[in-house]
């Protein structure tokens, strides 16, 4: 019975896990380039293959309980929303927006942009937008209503260029790590590769979650765990029964 105490233990676990990834993905639904983020249950003994059966060919029972993954993002691309916003921009394919975070680079889908009182181009979050040659900067005789992109990239305000976003991208996006709602940060020995994402003007990328998805999986989650919480009620009490308590 004690491998089923834990078993049911480590299944309310995982359950509790998944559900606040749900809700932080339902949470960040209206957040223009959120990443869903994902974890699935796996058992013990898939996490740990080194870890050899006991005496008689069975698994300990620190094995047999349920676990779950480690926390991935999903990459793909979310749907686009027309907003008719100059300094709102989209990225259409593989690609990422390079900021200036406090200690290095960060990259975001999200391109919600303002103008600063310095002219700068940044987030909402106030951290400046890098182009080819470090922050871009709107001079003073531009009109944000006059700012154009092309297709790669480049910033125009009647036909002069005055900037240009710098587009990275990464071989594998798993390597980021999650820097905020929508920031990520690369690990210090991976160099980021140009991007080819096209850039499209007076939209924004929305988040890659659907509202449905989400609020299914809680309910999925609340289930399992009332499921294990019954399991583990049930067990306790027929070890108290065994021991002579009740």
């Amino acid at each position: 019975m004690i491998p089923g105490l834990y078993s049911a233990a480590t299944a309310i676990d995982a359950s509790t896990r998944r559900h606040e990834v749900a809700a932080e993905n339902l949470a960040n639904i209206q957040m223009p380039g959120y990443r869903r983020k994902m974890v699935a249950n796996t058992t013990f003994e898939t996490m740990f293959p080194s870890r050899q059966p006991s005496v008689n060919n069975t698994m300990s029972s620190e094995l047999l309980g349920t676990a779950t993954t480690q926390p991935r993002y999903d990459f793909q691309q979310g749907h686009l929303e027309d907003t008719g916003n100059p300094l709102n921009f989209a990225l259409q394919g593989d690609g990422f927006f390079t900021i200036k975070g406090p200690d290095g680079p960060l990259y975001t889908r999200n391109g919600s942009f303002y103008v600063d009182t310095n002219r700068q181009l940044v987030t909402i979050d106030m951290l400046p937008v890098l182009g080819s040659g470090g922050p871009i900067v709107v001079p003073d005789t531009i009109s944000t209503e006059k700012i154009e992109v092309s297709a790669d990239g480049r910033l125009l305000a009647d036909n002069e260029e005055f900037g240009e976003f710098s587009i990275a991208r990464f071989a594998d996006n798993n390597v980021l790590a999650a820097a905020g709602s929508s920031l990520f940060v690369a690990p210090s020995d991976v160099v980021p590769q140009t991007g080819t994402a096209l850039v499209q003007q007076g939209q924004l990328e929305l988040a890659n979650t659907s509202s449905i998805d989400e609020m299914l999986t809680l309910i999925e989650c609340s289930r399992h765990l009332d499921a294990a919480q019954k399991a583990l009620q049930t067990i306790a009490e027929s070890v108290q029964k065994r021991i002579g308590l009740r």
